[in-house]
């Protein structure tokens, strides 16, 4: 971001040339001096010294500046102020120096100062245009996120409507489990999509999510424990990943821990061979009914029909273990590093 305002006021790069091209102006205005010393009343020993001075700290920056005001003031002392031909000094020629050092300075921090200025000015400039990308970049992704929450929302309706033409009386159940799982998605989105929680660790998210879930549920009977790595997933992904793990959760925390009964639930994220990733999430309360032994029955329902949707969108499997409890297992690809 700094290249551009060099490119305007310092457009001599490298030490090499930078320092040259302050040697170069300094002869520069010692050979005007000597041409125009015959035009000249005495007492100008600095006239054509300080426009070099300026010109090479516009040109090349402070340092350059500061060696051509050196050699500016030298060769003034010792060609035009007299004694000429010699470094004397005295009283007057002493007042003369430290008049001419205070003007140079002067020129070299003024020039200096504003070529910091104009580049803090396109740095700023800059940051505002990136910030300006990013926030049009986060509008039109909220956007799309929008739109597929919506769907989502949707597709869980409909399949809420077929259950009430089922079983009519059912009706209120169905409408508070909707309920409850849209006011889930909304806290889910807003926490994902908040500026101050986009930096926050994968765990630190499924930790943020597993509380917003509890909070729902009135589940504070039900102790969730996280032990999830710092995979590599992307917004939008993390945004299904969440509302699964939000759906399972609920689904131990409805069927396993009926009547407040007091359990368990231990979610765990790792990495399986190559750049998989895989989701557990088991619980210890009441296991598969009796009267479906077999796991895959218990896929039937809404709330396994929506973690199967779930799975689909982030390329994975799922597979459901009835065993002491139930566990879910969620297999999926990582994003690409």
């Amino acid at each position: 971001m700094t290249l551009l305002p060099r490119a305007l006021f310092q457009p001599i790069r490298g030490t090499w040339p930078r320092y040259g091209t302050a040697i170069l102006l300094a002869g520069l205005g010692a050979a005007v001096r000597f041409v125009a010393d015959s035009m000249l009343p005495p007492g100008f020993p600095f006239l054509t010294f300080f426009p070099v001075v300026i010109i090479s700290t516009f040109l090349a920056g402070r340092g350059p500046g500061i060696v051509c005001a050196v050699l500016s003031g030298l060769a003034a002392w010792y060609w035009f102020i007299p004694p000429f031909h010699s470094f004397h000094s005295d009283g007057p020629v002493v007042t003369a120096m430290i008049f001419y050092v205070l003007v140079v300075a002067v020129d070299i921090a003024l020039i200096d100062g504003l070529l910091a200025r104009q580049r803090q000015l396109v740095e700023s400039q800059q940051q505002l245009a990136d910030m300006a990308a990013h926030q049009t970049l986060l509008f039109k992704e909220l956007q799309h996120r929008v739109a597929n929450n919506l769907a989502s929302i949707s597709s869980m309706l409909r399949l809420q409507r077929r259950r009430i033409e089922r079983e009519p009386m059912s009706a209120l159940a169905v409408v508070d489990s909707a309920d409850a799982r849209i006011e889930l998605m909304g806290r889910v989105h807003r926490q994902l999509y908040d500026p101050a929680a986009r930096q926050l660790a994968l765990p630190e998210q499924i930790i943020h999510t597993v509380r917003q879930t509890q909070e729902v549920a009135a589940a504070s009977h039900v102790e969730v424990i996280v032990n999830a790595i710092d995979a590599r997933i992307a917004v939008d992904r993390m945004m299904t990943l969440m509302l699964l793990v939000t759906e399972v959760l609920t689904n131990s925390i409805k069927h396993a821990f009926q009547d407040g009964q007091a359990g368990e639930v231990r979610i765990t994220l790792d990495r399986t061979d190559g750049n998989r990733l895989r989701l557990t999430i088991s619980d210890n309360g009441l296991g598969m009914p009796l009267t479906s032994p077999d796991p895959s029955d218990r896929s039937r329902g809404l709330g396994a029909t929506i973690i199967r949707g779930f799975a689909s969108q982030l390329g994975g499997t799922v597979n459901v273990v009835g065993d002491n409890g139930v566990t879910t297992i969620v297999e999926f690809p990582e994003d690409p590093a």
